[in-house]
């Protein structure tokens, strides 16, 4: 399906989102990606015209894709970025099982590095439009606030049982956690470790590490979802 591009905003430093209005209603899941093609590029990338991103609005808006990136040397990250408002690029199809779990029961930690805050800012305005009792603690580890995307949202954001846990781990001035997420870092924020279920999302490095700082830790594999983000 074709989107036109109808809003550009840089959401943090290096960091932009595009919003994309649709010619048809569009469904999907909190936390899912679509896949964007555009029409040609302005400069050369062996990865061609196609890539897939989170989309980061609700599905409450149902001609409306939007979706965050950290902006790179690629040509298709580069033409993008240079795409004026009325572009048109082919959206689809709608993909992934990084979602929002049915059952609001058992407690949720979202772990996000970097630009890998995207599905749960889907999540995250979803449940509250929709009033979902879910309780959730989001650590979302950054180096500094200026790259940090959303940051002012989650810091404005009224959920009922909702836990913001930042922490800047090369910002000299930040006077709030630091630490890089390790298993001291989990058992110390949730000693009750598998009464949790904890999605984490980012780049493969970092995905790597938390999941293997929440193993070391001790929290069950059964209790852990991923996804990397790739591409950058």
């Amino acid at each position: 399906m074709l989107g036109k591009i109808v809003n550009k905003e840089q959401v943090a430093e290096n960091t932009l989102s595009v919003t994309f209005n649709t010619e048809e209603p569009v469904s999907f899941k909190p936390g899912q990606y679509v896949f964007i093609n555009l029409p040609k590029l302005n400069y050369p990338d062996e990865r061609g015209t196609r890539r897939q991103f989170s989309i980061v609005n609700s599905p409450n808006l149902p001609n409306i894709l939007a979706i965050t990136t950290r902006l790179s040397d690629s040509g298709f990250k580069k033409t993008l970025n240079e795409l004026p408002i009325g572009s048109a690029v082919e959206l689809g199809p709608i993909a992934g099982m990084f979602t929002l779990p049915e059952n609001p029961t058992k407690p949720l930690v979202f772990i996000a590095g970097g630009i890998g805050i995207t599905p749960f800012i889907s999540m995250l305005s979803f449940i509250k439009e929709e009033k979902l009792p879910y309780t959730i603690s989001l650590v979302y580890s950054n180096r500094n606030p200026p790259s940090t995307a959303f940051l002012k949202y989650l810091q404005q954001l009224t959920i009922p049982n909702f836990k913001l846990i930042l922490t800047m781990t090369d910002d000299p001035d930040w006077t709030g956690e630091k630490r890089m997420i390790n298993a001291e870092f989990i058992k110390e924020y949730f000693p009750n470790l598998n009464s949790y279920f904890y999605m984490v999302v980012g780049p493969p490095a970092m995905v790597e590490g938390v999941e293997n700082a929440l193993i070391e830790a001790g929290v069950l594999n059964e209790n852990i979802k991923n996804e990397n983000f790739t591409g950058y």
